[in-house]
């Protein structure tokens, strides 16, 4: 199947680059030279697109604009928007975080850096929409869970416990993304003992889901286990998930300053996002080794935008 991206920019020439790079990766690019344009592509739904390539600074509608409407929207909202921009200061990349952005590209920015951003976003979005379609397989009655325990050891269980925890909560979309996100980095870093320089060098080179299985099975790693604990309280609900690892410097990665450092790179970013948008607190214990993830019930439940510059 050809996966199309939809590719806004006002300037042609940025638009003929992309086409050229992706296209030659088997991408259908659909081009647009402002955001009102885009959003008349997106509002015909001729294409269902796995990645939008946003530009930030248009004539009509801007980057941000576009962005906020795209993330407002039930239909688009879970499609990955990679901003192109030469803003890169704190600020405007907080702007962007803010409206919704996952993936940023800095202008001027190579032709394999731009194909490995949009690579990585399109799985993001497969994986997520795959779990997603696992939230309505009739799970409903998670939602009466108070009190379970979990064992899993690879992506795969991951994947398969993800929907199941969402489920267990009040509004499972918002938090399943996190909670995949937490479970992998359990995983990955924690159990495989993979850093976060080995996974840049595996992940460029497609040669990530390989080390993983291959260290599924290596002794020094194949009994280990990422335990997960659920408990429902009156006013919120927490998901311990603790793993057999080393632990992490997890402080660095959910600072506002490790967000924009990492903005640009292909991972780094996952357990800040998670914290901002999936979840309403995200710490760590034990060195790192122990996620404690909060979901708040009711009316204690804090906006998802919560402001986390003093992170």
């Amino acid at each position: 199947m050809t996966m199309s991206l939809l590719a806004v920019d006002d300037e042609s020439i940025n638009l003929m680059i992309i086409e050229e790079s992706l296209s030659d990766k088997g991408f259908n690019v659909v081009k647009a030279k402002d955001g009102e344009e885009a959003l008349a592509i997106l509002n015909r739904n001729e294409f269902p697109f796995f990645a939008i390539i946003l530009d930030r600074l248009m004539p009509k509608m801007d980057g941000i604009d576009l962005l906020k409407k795209i993330k407002h929207s039930e239909k688009w909202r879970d499609i990955p928007v990679i901003f192109q921009t030469a803003m890169s200061g704190v600020t405007d990349m907080t702007e962007g975080l803010d409206a919704g952005a996952f993936y940023y590209l800095t202008k001027p920015y190579s032709r394999a850096l731009l194909i490995t951003i949009v690579q990585t976003a399109v799985e993001h979005y497969i994986k997520l929409q795959k779990a997603k379609e696992d939230l309505h397989k009739g799970m409903g009655a998670l939602r009466h869970l108070i009190k379970g325990e979990f064992r899993i050891k690879s992506i795969r269980e991951s994947h398969e416990l993800a929907p199941i925890l969402a489920n267990a909560c009040p509004d499972p979309e918002r938090v399943l993304t996190g909670i995949m996100e937490i479970l992998n980095n359990a995983i990955e870093h924690g159990n495989l003992g993979i850093s976060y320089q080995e996974k840049t060098e595996l992940h460029n080179s497609d040669k990530l889901m390989e080390e993983i299985i291959k260290r599924l099975e290596m002794p020094e790693y194949s009994n280990r286990f990422v335990q997960i604990l659920f408990e429902k309280f009156e006013d919120r609900i927490n998901i311990i998930i603790k793993d057999q690892g080393q632990g992490f410097d997890w402080k660095k990665f959910l600072s506002l300053q490790a967000m924009t450092k990492n903005a640009f790179k292909t991972h780094g970013r996952g357990i800040f996002m998670a914290r901002k948008l999936s979840f309403d607190d995200l710490t760590y214990e034990e060195n790192g080794s122990k996620a404690i993830i909060t979901i708040l019930l009711g009316e204690n439940r804090s906006d998802l935008l919560t402001d986390f510059q003093a992170s």
